[in-house]
Protein backbone atom coordinates (compact mmCIF):
# COMPACT_ATOMS: atom_id res chain seq x y z
CA UNK A 1 0.00 0.00 0.00
CA UNK A 2 3.04 2.05 1.05
CA UNK A 3 4.30 1.72 -2.36
CA UNK A 4 1.15 2.36 -4.37
CA UNK A 5 1.63 5.82 -2.55
CA UNK A 6 5.01 6.68 -3.32
CA UNK A 7 4.14 5.49 -6.77
CA UNK A 8 1.25 8.08 -7.16
CA UNK A 9 3.30 10.50 -5.49
CA UNK A 10 6.25 10.41 -8.13
CA UNK A 11 3.84 10.83 -10.60
CA UNK A 12 1.71 13.51 -9.56
CA UNK A 13 4.62 15.47 -7.71
CA UNK A 14 6.83 15.52 -10.83
CA UNK A 15 4.90 15.28 -14.13
CA UNK A 16 7.71 15.95 -16.40
CA UNK A 17 9.50 12.92 -15.60
CA UNK A 18 10.02 11.12 -18.63
CA UNK A 19 10.29 7.06 -18.92
CA UNK A 20 12.68 6.83 -21.88
CA UNK A 21 14.95 5.34 -19.83
CA UNK A 22 13.39 2.55 -19.06
CA UNK A 23 12.64 -0.22 -21.45
CA UNK A 24 8.63 0.06 -20.89
CA UNK A 25 8.92 3.39 -22.11
CA UNK A 26 5.70 5.36 -22.23
CA UNK A 27 3.43 2.12 -20.95
CA UNK A 28 5.20 2.03 -17.86
CA UNK A 29 2.93 4.96 -16.48
CA UNK A 30 0.14 2.96 -17.59
CA UNK A 31 1.40 -0.48 -15.72
CA UNK A 32 2.01 1.66 -12.13
CA UNK A 33 -2.12 3.31 -12.97
CA UNK A 34 -3.08 -0.72 -13.42
CA UNK A 35 -0.99 -2.25 -10.84
CA UNK A 36 -1.79 0.51 -8.06
CA UNK A 37 -5.48 0.55 -9.10
CA UNK A 38 -5.59 -3.67 -8.47
CA UNK A 39 -3.78 -2.71 -4.95
CA UNK A 40 -6.24 -0.33 -3.99
CA UNK A 41 -9.40 -3.08 -5.18
CA UNK A 42 -7.25 -5.83 -3.24
CA UNK A 43 -7.15 -3.67 0.07
CA UNK A 44 -10.85 -2.73 0.29
CA UNK A 45 -11.90 -6.09 1.69
CA UNK A 46 -8.97 -6.42 4.61
CA UNK A 47 -10.61 -2.80 5.33
CA UNK A 48 -13.74 -3.75 6.08
CA UNK A 49 -12.89 -6.40 7.68
CA UNK A 50 -10.73 -4.46 9.81
CA UNK A 51 -13.42 -1.87 10.64
CA UNK A 52 -15.84 -5.00 11.20
CA UNK A 53 -13.79 -6.71 13.76
CA UNK A 54 -13.94 -3.42 15.38
CA UNK A 55 -17.22 -3.58 16.01
CA UNK A 56 -17.07 -7.28 16.91
CA UNK A 57 -16.10 -6.03 20.50
CA UNK A 58 -16.97 -3.86 23.72
CA UNK A 59 -13.23 -2.72 24.42
CA UNK A 60 -12.68 -1.80 27.90
CA UNK A 61 -9.87 0.57 29.42
CA UNK A 62 -8.04 -2.55 30.83
CA UNK A 63 -7.74 -4.50 27.94
CA UNK A 64 -6.57 -1.53 25.98
CA UNK A 65 -3.37 -1.20 28.75
CA UNK A 66 -3.13 -5.14 28.72
CA UNK A 67 -2.84 -4.37 24.22
CA UNK A 68 -0.52 -1.77 25.01
CA UNK A 69 1.79 -3.67 27.30
CA UNK A 70 3.85 -5.65 24.94
CA UNK A 71 5.79 -7.77 27.59
CA UNK A 72 2.83 -9.10 29.25
CA UNK A 73 2.47 -12.94 28.11
CA UNK A 74 -0.96 -14.54 28.71
CA UNK A 75 -0.90 -18.41 30.67
CA UNK A 76 -2.96 -20.03 27.69
CA UNK A 77 0.15 -19.23 25.23
CA UNK A 78 2.64 -21.31 27.55
CA UNK A 79 0.46 -23.47 29.01
CA UNK A 80 1.18 -26.92 27.78
CA UNK A 81 4.51 -26.41 28.03
CA UNK A 82 4.10 -25.69 31.81
CA UNK A 83 1.74 -28.86 32.74
CA UNK A 84 4.74 -30.64 30.39
CA UNK A 85 7.57 -29.88 32.70
CA UNK A 86 5.26 -30.26 35.35
CA UNK A 87 4.53 -33.88 34.39
CA UNK A 88 6.86 -37.10 34.59
CA UNK A 89 7.86 -38.95 32.06
CA UNK A 90 7.76 -42.99 33.06
CA UNK A 91 11.41 -43.89 31.62
CA UNK A 92 13.44 -47.02 31.35
CA UNK A 93 16.72 -45.40 32.38
CA UNK A 94 17.79 -47.27 35.08
CA UNK A 95 19.39 -46.18 38.25
CA UNK A 96 17.63 -43.13 40.85
CA UNK A 97 20.56 -41.04 39.89
CA UNK A 98 19.81 -40.78 35.89
CA UNK A 99 16.30 -40.26 36.42
CA UNK A 100 16.82 -37.18 38.32
CA UNK A 101 19.71 -36.56 35.51
CA UNK A 102 17.12 -37.13 32.69
CA UNK A 103 14.01 -35.26 34.83
CA UNK A 104 16.68 -31.92 35.30
CA UNK A 105 17.44 -32.24 31.51
CA UNK A 106 14.39 -31.97 30.46
CA UNK A 107 13.09 -29.13 32.34
CA UNK A 108 16.41 -27.16 31.30
CA UNK A 109 15.36 -27.78 27.56
CA UNK A 110 11.82 -26.94 28.34
CA UNK A 111 12.69 -23.92 29.96
CA UNK A 112 14.60 -22.83 26.94
CA UNK A 113 11.34 -23.82 24.61
CA UNK A 114 9.28 -21.89 27.46
CA UNK A 115 11.86 -18.14 27.22
CA UNK A 116 12.28 -19.09 23.34
CA UNK A 117 8.45 -18.94 23.02
CA UNK A 118 7.90 -15.75 25.29
CA UNK A 119 10.60 -14.09 22.85
CA UNK A 120 9.16 -14.60 19.81
CA UNK A 121 5.62 -13.59 21.17
CA UNK A 122 7.54 -10.42 22.75
CA UNK A 123 8.53 -9.69 19.65
CA UNK A 124 5.17 -10.39 17.47
CA UNK A 125 3.60 -7.95 20.04
CA UNK A 126 5.93 -4.86 18.88
CA UNK A 127 5.16 -5.63 15.72
CA UNK A 128 1.51 -4.93 16.01
CA UNK A 129 2.01 -2.31 18.51
CA UNK A 130 1.14 0.36 15.59
CA UNK A 131 -2.19 -1.57 14.44
CA UNK A 132 -2.99 -1.95 17.76
CA UNK A 133 -2.96 1.43 19.08
CA UNK A 134 -4.36 2.92 15.71
CA UNK A 135 -6.97 0.53 16.76
CA UNK A 136 -7.46 1.86 19.88
CA UNK A 137 -7.34 5.02 19.18
CA UNK A 138 -9.75 4.32 16.74
CA UNK A 139 -12.20 2.78 19.12
CA UNK A 140 -11.77 5.73 21.40
CA UNK A 141 -12.60 8.53 18.71
CA UNK A 142 -15.91 5.94 17.67
CA UNK A 143 -16.68 6.15 21.05
CA UNK A 144 -16.69 9.64 21.54
CA UNK A 145 -18.30 10.24 18.07
CA UNK A 146 -21.46 8.00 19.55
CA UNK A 147 -21.14 9.85 23.17
CA UNK A 148 -21.63 13.25 20.87
CA UNK A 149 -24.12 12.03 19.27
CA UNK A 150 -26.04 10.74 22.33
CA UNK A 151 -26.23 13.89 23.87
CA UNK A 152 -27.31 15.59 20.54
CA UNK A 153 -30.05 13.09 20.83
CA UNK A 154 -29.41 12.52 16.79
CA UNK A 155 -28.89 8.70 18.00
CA UNK A 156 -30.72 6.39 19.94
CA UNK A 157 -29.58 5.65 23.52
CA UNK A 158 -28.51 2.11 23.01
CA UNK A 159 -27.54 0.97 26.73
CA UNK A 160 -27.05 -1.77 28.06
CA UNK A 161 -30.82 -2.06 29.69
CA UNK A 162 -32.59 -2.30 26.63
CA UNK A 163 -30.35 -5.57 25.69
CA UNK A 164 -33.06 -8.59 26.15
CA UNK A 165 -32.96 -11.02 28.63
CA UNK A 166 -32.36 -13.34 25.68
CA UNK A 167 -29.11 -11.92 24.99
CA UNK A 168 -27.72 -11.65 28.75
CA UNK A 169 -28.39 -15.52 28.63
CA UNK A 170 -26.65 -16.59 25.68
CA UNK A 171 -23.61 -14.22 26.41
CA UNK A 172 -22.43 -16.62 28.89
CA UNK A 173 -21.86 -20.03 26.48
CA UNK A 174 -19.71 -17.21 24.24
CA UNK A 175 -16.03 -18.44 24.18
CA UNK A 176 -13.40 -15.64 24.77
CA UNK A 177 -10.12 -15.98 25.26
CA UNK A 178 -9.49 -13.20 26.53
CA UNK A 179 -12.08 -11.73 28.93
CA UNK A 180 -11.50 -8.35 29.25
CA UNK A 181 -12.26 -8.05 24.92
CA UNK A 182 -16.28 -8.77 25.35
CA UNK A 183 -18.45 -9.34 22.22
CA UNK A 184 -20.61 -6.16 21.39
CA UNK A 185 -24.35 -5.63 21.59
CA UNK A 186 -24.60 -5.67 18.21
CA UNK A 187 -23.13 -8.65 17.92
CA UNK A 188 -24.77 -10.52 20.03
CA UNK A 189 -28.21 -9.18 18.97
CA UNK A 190 -27.14 -10.53 15.46
CA UNK A 191 -26.10 -13.61 16.74
CA UNK A 192 -29.13 -14.40 18.78
CA UNK A 193 -31.42 -14.05 15.75
CA UNK A 194 -29.37 -16.50 13.88
CA UNK A 195 -30.02 -18.86 16.95
CA UNK A 196 -33.69 -18.27 16.88
CA UNK A 197 -33.74 -18.39 13.04
CA UNK A 198 -32.28 -21.84 13.24
CA UNK A 199 -34.26 -23.17 15.15
CA UNK A 200 -37.13 -21.98 14.03
CA UNK A 201 -36.05 -23.74 10.75
CA UNK A 202 -35.40 -26.76 12.31
CA UNK A 203 -38.84 -26.57 14.01
CA UNK A 204 -40.73 -26.24 10.30
CA UNK A 205 -38.01 -28.55 8.50
CA UNK A 206 -37.95 -31.48 11.55
CA UNK A 207 -37.24 -35.06 10.43
CA UNK A 208 -41.03 -35.43 9.67
CA UNK A 209 -40.78 -38.94 8.32
CA UNK A 210 -38.83 -40.36 11.62
CA UNK A 211 -41.36 -39.13 14.04
CA UNK A 212 -44.40 -40.84 11.43
CA UNK A 213 -42.28 -43.61 12.17
CA UNK A 214 -41.50 -43.55 15.07
CA UNK A 215 -45.65 -43.05 15.95
CA UNK A 216 -46.18 -46.51 15.17
CA UNK A 217 -44.03 -47.49 18.43
CA UNK A 218 -46.00 -49.49 21.49
CA UNK A 219 -43.45 -49.47 23.56
CA UNK A 220 -39.86 -51.10 24.20
CA UNK A 221 -41.19 -54.53 22.62
CA UNK A 222 -38.97 -54.62 19.83
CA UNK A 223 -35.98 -54.69 21.51
CA UNK A 224 -36.59 -57.90 22.88
CA UNK A 225 -38.38 -59.52 19.88
CA UNK A 226 -36.01 -59.21 17.31
CA UNK A 227 -33.35 -61.93 18.78
CA UNK A 228 -34.37 -65.28 19.69
CA UNK A 229 -31.93 -67.47 22.25
CA UNK A 230 -33.82 -70.59 20.67
CA UNK A 231 -32.56 -69.69 17.24
CA UNK A 232 -29.11 -71.43 17.21
CA UNK A 233 -25.66 -69.39 16.01
CA UNK A 234 -24.31 -70.39 12.37
CA UNK A 235 -21.04 -69.91 13.75
CA UNK A 236 -19.27 -70.31 17.78
CA UNK A 237 -18.32 -67.18 17.97
CA UNK A 238 -21.01 -64.79 17.50
CA UNK A 239 -20.49 -61.23 16.62
CA UNK A 240 -22.31 -58.34 18.70
CA UNK A 241 -25.29 -56.58 17.63
CA UNK A 242 -25.67 -52.73 17.51
CA UNK A 243 -28.64 -50.59 16.81
CA UNK A 244 -28.00 -49.32 13.00
CA UNK A 245 -26.99 -52.95 12.43
CA UNK A 246 -30.22 -54.50 13.89
CA UNK A 247 -33.01 -52.08 12.19
CA UNK A 248 -30.71 -51.82 8.69
CA UNK A 249 -31.41 -55.89 8.44
CA UNK A 250 -35.20 -55.11 9.50
CA UNK A 251 -35.63 -53.01 6.93
CA UNK A 252 -33.97 -55.21 4.35
CA UNK A 253 -36.14 -57.98 5.28
CA UNK A 254 -39.29 -55.89 5.36
CA UNK A 255 -38.41 -55.09 1.80
CA UNK A 256 -37.85 -58.18 0.66
CA UNK A 257 -41.67 -58.74 1.06
CA UNK A 258 -42.68 -58.05 -2.54
CA UNK A 259 -46.85 -57.65 -2.02
CA UNK A 260 -46.59 -54.14 -0.51
CA UNK A 261 -47.61 -50.60 -1.97
CA UNK A 262 -44.67 -48.57 -3.07
CA UNK A 263 -45.90 -45.84 -0.46
CA UNK A 264 -45.45 -48.17 2.62
CA UNK A 265 -41.68 -49.25 1.49
CA UNK A 266 -40.61 -45.65 1.16
CA UNK A 267 -41.98 -43.99 4.25
CA UNK A 268 -40.36 -46.44 6.10
CA UNK A 269 -37.18 -45.95 3.84
CA UNK A 270 -37.43 -42.18 4.49
CA UNK A 271 -37.74 -42.71 8.17
CA UNK A 272 -34.97 -44.73 8.78
CA UNK A 273 -32.56 -42.27 6.71
CA UNK A 274 -33.59 -39.84 9.05
CA UNK A 275 -32.79 -42.50 12.11
CA UNK A 276 -29.48 -43.77 11.15
CA UNK A 277 -27.98 -40.13 11.06
CA UNK A 278 -29.14 -40.05 15.05
CA UNK A 279 -28.55 -43.42 15.27
CA UNK A 280 -24.67 -42.83 14.32
CA UNK A 281 -24.28 -40.08 16.72
CA UNK A 282 -25.56 -41.96 19.87
CA UNK A 283 -23.39 -45.56 18.61
CA UNK A 284 -20.31 -43.41 18.77
CA UNK A 285 -20.86 -41.63 21.89
CA UNK A 286 -21.77 -45.36 23.82
CA UNK A 287 -19.09 -47.20 22.04
CA UNK A 288 -16.27 -45.86 23.64
CA UNK A 289 -14.30 -49.00 23.57
CA UNK A 290 -14.96 -50.09 20.20
CA UNK A 291 -16.78 -53.02 20.45
CA UNK A 292 -19.28 -52.59 17.84
CA UNK A 293 -17.21 -51.15 14.81
CA UNK A 294 -17.06 -53.60 12.51
CA UNK A 295 -20.84 -53.80 13.51
CA UNK A 296 -21.28 -50.33 12.70
CA UNK A 297 -18.79 -50.17 9.45
CA UNK A 298 -21.16 -52.95 8.31
CA UNK A 299 -24.07 -51.88 8.77
CA UNK A 300 -23.27 -48.37 6.97
CA UNK A 301 -21.97 -49.92 3.98
CA UNK A 302 -25.08 -52.03 3.43
CA UNK A 303 -27.83 -49.49 3.70
CA UNK A 304 -26.74 -47.66 0.70
CA UNK A 305 -26.90 -50.66 -1.20
CA UNK A 306 -30.25 -51.47 0.09
CA UNK A 307 -31.87 -47.46 -0.33
CA UNK A 308 -30.93 -47.02 -3.48
CA UNK A 309 -30.56 -50.65 -5.20
CA UNK A 310 -33.11 -52.69 -2.73
CA UNK A 311 -29.98 -55.20 -2.83
CA UNK A 312 -28.76 -57.01 0.61
CA UNK A 313 -25.16 -58.03 -0.52
CA UNK A 314 -26.01 -57.89 -4.26
CA UNK A 315 -28.90 -59.94 -3.74
CA UNK A 316 -32.33 -58.90 -5.38
CA UNK A 317 -34.33 -58.05 -2.59
CA UNK A 318 -37.45 -57.42 -4.72
CA UNK A 319 -36.94 -60.30 -7.80
CA UNK A 320 -40.47 -61.02 -9.37
CA UNK A 321 -39.76 -64.37 -9.26
CA UNK A 322 -40.42 -64.63 -5.57
CA UNK A 323 -43.76 -62.85 -5.69
CA UNK A 324 -45.93 -65.85 -5.57
CA UNK A 325 -44.20 -66.95 -2.22
CA UNK A 326 -45.42 -66.27 1.40
CA UNK A 327 -44.13 -64.15 3.83
CA UNK A 328 -42.43 -67.40 5.33
CA UNK A 329 -41.04 -68.93 2.11
CA UNK A 330 -39.28 -65.23 2.05
CA UNK A 331 -37.74 -65.64 5.43
CA UNK A 332 -36.67 -69.19 4.93
CA UNK A 333 -35.02 -67.79 1.61
CA UNK A 334 -33.36 -64.97 3.65
CA UNK A 335 -32.02 -67.21 6.52
CA UNK A 336 -30.64 -69.57 3.79
CA UNK A 337 -28.83 -66.99 1.93
CA UNK A 338 -27.06 -65.89 5.02
CA UNK A 339 -26.17 -69.40 5.92
CA UNK A 340 -23.92 -69.68 2.49
CA UNK A 341 -22.18 -66.66 3.04
CA UNK A 342 -21.22 -68.10 6.30
CA UNK A 343 -20.78 -71.76 5.09
CA UNK A 344 -18.56 -69.67 2.36
CA UNK A 345 -16.38 -67.40 5.35
CA UNK A 346 -16.10 -71.86 7.50
CA UNK A 347 -14.00 -72.75 3.99
CA UNK A 348 -12.15 -69.92 3.94
CA UNK A 349 -8.45 -69.92 4.92
CA UNK A 350 -8.86 -66.82 7.49
CA UNK A 351 -11.57 -68.53 10.11
CA UNK A 352 -11.10 -65.14 12.64
CA UNK A 353 -13.96 -63.36 12.93
CA UNK A 354 -11.65 -60.15 14.08
CA UNK A 355 -10.19 -60.20 10.53
CA UNK A 356 -13.59 -61.25 8.40
CA UNK A 357 -15.41 -58.68 5.70
CA UNK A 358 -18.46 -57.38 6.48
CA UNK A 359 -20.45 -59.65 5.14
CA UNK A 360 -20.11 -62.25 7.81
CA UNK A 361 -21.33 -59.83 10.38
CA UNK A 362 -24.18 -58.91 8.06
CA UNK A 363 -25.31 -63.11 7.01
CA UNK A 364 -25.01 -63.48 11.18
CA UNK A 365 -27.41 -60.67 11.88
CA UNK A 366 -29.78 -61.37 9.06
CA UNK A 367 -30.06 -65.30 10.14
CA UNK A 368 -30.70 -64.95 14.01
CA UNK A 369 -33.01 -62.29 12.95
CA UNK A 370 -35.11 -63.74 9.95
CA UNK A 371 -35.22 -67.22 11.91
CA UNK A 372 -36.33 -65.34 15.12
CA UNK A 373 -39.70 -63.94 13.37
CA UNK A 374 -40.41 -66.92 11.95
CA UNK A 375 -40.40 -68.77 15.21
CA UNK A 376 -42.67 -65.75 16.17
CA UNK A 377 -44.76 -66.65 12.72
CA UNK A 378 -45.03 -70.13 13.60
CA UNK A 379 -46.56 -69.55 17.15
CA UNK A 380 -49.33 -67.86 15.79
CA UNK A 381 -52.40 -69.41 14.47
CA UNK A 382 -52.79 -68.17 11.29
CA UNK A 383 -49.74 -67.10 9.54
CA UNK A 384 -49.53 -63.18 8.58
CA UNK A 385 -49.75 -61.94 5.15
CA UNK A 386 -47.21 -59.56 3.48
CA UNK A 387 -48.53 -56.86 4.96
CA UNK A 388 -49.25 -57.79 8.30
CA UNK A 389 -45.74 -59.26 8.61
CA UNK A 390 -44.32 -55.46 7.01
CA UNK A 391 -46.26 -53.40 9.64
CA UNK A 392 -45.20 -55.97 12.34
CA UNK A 393 -41.13 -55.74 11.18
CA UNK A 394 -42.08 -51.41 11.17
CA UNK A 395 -43.78 -51.15 14.67
CA UNK A 396 -40.60 -53.44 15.51
CA UNK A 397 -38.15 -51.11 13.99
CA UNK A 398 -39.95 -47.57 15.82
CA UNK A 399 -39.55 -49.49 19.24
CA UNK A 400 -36.12 -49.95 18.94
CA UNK A 401 -35.16 -46.08 17.56
CA UNK A 402 -37.72 -45.36 20.57
CA UNK A 403 -35.77 -47.14 22.63
CA UNK A 404 -32.52 -45.85 21.54
CA UNK A 405 -34.12 -41.77 21.77
CA UNK A 406 -34.63 -42.36 25.46
CA UNK A 407 -30.65 -41.90 25.72
CA UNK A 408 -31.13 -38.85 23.37
CA UNK A 409 -30.57 -36.37 26.99
CA UNK A 410 -27.11 -38.37 27.76
CA UNK A 411 -26.03 -38.11 24.39
CA UNK A 412 -26.62 -34.12 24.86
CA UNK A 413 -24.83 -34.07 27.97
CA UNK A 414 -21.87 -35.57 27.02
CA UNK A 415 -21.40 -33.74 23.65
CA UNK A 416 -21.59 -30.58 25.92
CA UNK A 417 -19.16 -31.86 28.44
CA UNK A 418 -16.17 -32.61 25.44
CA UNK A 419 -13.16 -31.37 26.82
CA UNK A 420 -11.83 -29.78 23.20
CA UNK A 421 -13.57 -26.33 23.21
CA UNK A 422 -14.27 -26.76 19.57
CA UNK A 423 -15.96 -30.42 19.99
CA UNK A 424 -18.69 -28.50 22.68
Amino acid sequence: MFGVLQSFYTISDHPHIHFANSDYKWSLKYIVSVQSFGVVVGSIAPIFRFFTSIGHYSFSKKWSKNQLNVFRVEKHWTQTLQQWKRSHIHSQIPGHHFKIVSHKVKNIFLDFCIALHIGILIICKIICLIPRAFLILLSCCWYLFKLCLKKSKMMANVSTSNVSPNIEEYTRYVVQIEKDAKLSNRILRNKLHSIIQLLDTSERKGPQNLVKLLEKSTGFNGVVKFDNDQVPPLYPKETHNSWSLVVVTLTSIAIALLNIANGHFNELLAGMREGLQFLRHFEQCFDVYGDLIKSRKAARCVWTEVELYHTWLQIDLQKKDRKEKSSKEVLKWLGDQATKIVIRFESSKNTSIDNSPYKFILASSMYRISQTIVLECNEQENLPNDEELFEWISVMVADILSACFTNLPRVIRMKSHHHAVEKR
